[in-house]
C-alpha cells in the first residue's frame, strides 16, 4: 500500500475529529449529522477515493477538458454524495463549503508530517487533485438536464422516508418501559416519553409531550444532589438508585444520566432514563426481612 494511504487510513479518527471542529467553528454542524458514525464514513469515503488514485497511479490525477468526471472511478464517492445530499436537501454551495474543509484536514496532516518536503508536496498536489476531481464530479452529477424534475422527485421520495423514519424512532422512544427524560442545558425537561410523562404528570397519552409544543417547558425535580455532582465530575455517565414516593407509595429505580451522543455539538443535552425495579426491590427486602427473622 502507498504510504500516503497508510498515512490516512491510520489517522481516520484525527481526520474525523478535524473535520468535526471545522463543521462546528464554520457552524456547518446545524446541518449535520450529530452521530459519530456518519463522520467516519464520509472520511472512509474520501480516504477510498484517494487510496483507489494511488493504486490506479501514484502521479497526481491532473484536470482535462475532456474528462468524464461523472463516470470517474476516483470520482465516484462525489457521484454518490451529490445524490445522498440533494435528496436531504443540502444546496450545492453548502456542500462544496464543507467538502473545503474536509480538503483542509487532509492537508493539515500532511502538513504535520515529519516528511522531507518534496513528500510533502507531492502529497498536498495529489490530495488536492483528488478533491478536485470529486467537486467537479458533484457539481457535473447536480447539474444535468433533468435536475429539476429529478430532483423534485427525489426531494418529495426523501421527505417521506424522513417522515417515516422520525415516525418510527418515536414510536420506539414513546414505546419504552423505562422512563426516558430529555433535559436541555438548564435541566428542564426538552422532551419526555409516555413512561416519564406518567411519572412526572401523573398522566400522558403516548406522543402527548411531544405534541404538546411545550418544549423545556416542565423542570426536572429529582436527584439535585446526583446532578450536580455529576455536572461537577464532568464524566459521560453515572448510575445509581433512588427510591422516590408515587401515588402513595415508595418506588425503586434504577436512574442513569447520560450526555446526549452528538459529537456536533448540536444537541448537548443529557438523558436521563429511570427503570422502575420496585418489584424486585421489594422481593429482596422481605428475602432480607425472612433471613433477619430466622
Amino acid at each position: 500500500m502507498h504510504p500516503l494511504a497508510l498515512l490516512l487510513k491510520d489517522h481516520e479518527g484525527w481526520l474525523m475529529r478535524r473535520v468535526r471542529d471545522y463543521a462546528i467553528e464554520r457552524d456547518y454542524t446545524r446541518y449535520t449529522s450529530t452521530l459519530e458514525e456518519a463522520w467516519r464514513v464520509s472520511i472512509v469515503g474520501l480516504t477510498d477515493s484517494i487510496s483507489a488514485a494511488l493504486e490506479l497511479s501514484p502521479d497526481p490525477w491532473e484536470l482535462g477538458p475532456d474528462d468524464d468526471f461523472v463516470h470517474d472511478p476516483v470520482a465516484a464517492f462525489g457521484v454518490q454524495e451529490a445524490q445522498k445530499h440533494r435528496t436531504r436537501g443540502i444546496t450545492l454551495e453548502m456542500f462544496l463549503g464543507l467538502m473545503k474543509y474536509y480538503r483542509q484536514s487532509y492537508l493539515d496532516l500532511v502538513a504535520d508530517q515529519e516528511l522531507v518536503p518534496t513528500a510533502i508536496r507531492q502529497y498536498i498536489r495529489f490530495i488536492e487533485r483528488v478533491f478536485d476531481r470529486i467537486e467537479i464530479a458533484f457539481c457535473a452529477e447536480w447539474s444535468r438536464s433533468n435536475l429539476t424534475n429529478t430532483a423534485a422527485h427525489e426531494l418529495q421520495e426523501a421527505n417521506r422516508r424522513i417522515t417515516n423514519e422520525k415516525n418510527q424512532f418515536l414510536t420506539i422512544f414513546e414505546s419504552l418501559p423505562i422512563a426516558v427524560f430529555l433535559l436541555n442545558d438548564r435541566l428542564r425537561v426538552n422532551q419526555m416519553n409516555q413512561a416519564a410523562s406518567r411519572l412526572l404528570l401523573s398522566k400522558g397519552r403516548a406522543g402527548r409531550y411531544y405534541s404538546s409544543g411545550r418544549a423545556a417547558d416542565a423542570p426536572f425535580p429529582w436527584f439535585g444532589h446526583e446532578v450536580g455532582e455529576f455536572l461537577a465530575a464532568d464524566e459521560y455517565e453515572r448510575n445509581f438508585f433512588a427510591t422516590l414516593t408515587v401515588d402513595g407509595g415508595e418506588h425503586r429505580y434504577r436512574v442513569s444520566l447520560r450526555w446526549m451522543q452528538d459529537i456536533s455539538k448540536k444537541f448537548t443535552g443529557m438523558i436521563v432514563s429511570m427503570n422502575d425495579i420496585t418489584e424486585q426491590w421489594r422481593l429482596e427486602q422481605k428475602q432480607e426481612t425472612g433471613g433477619l427473622s430466622e
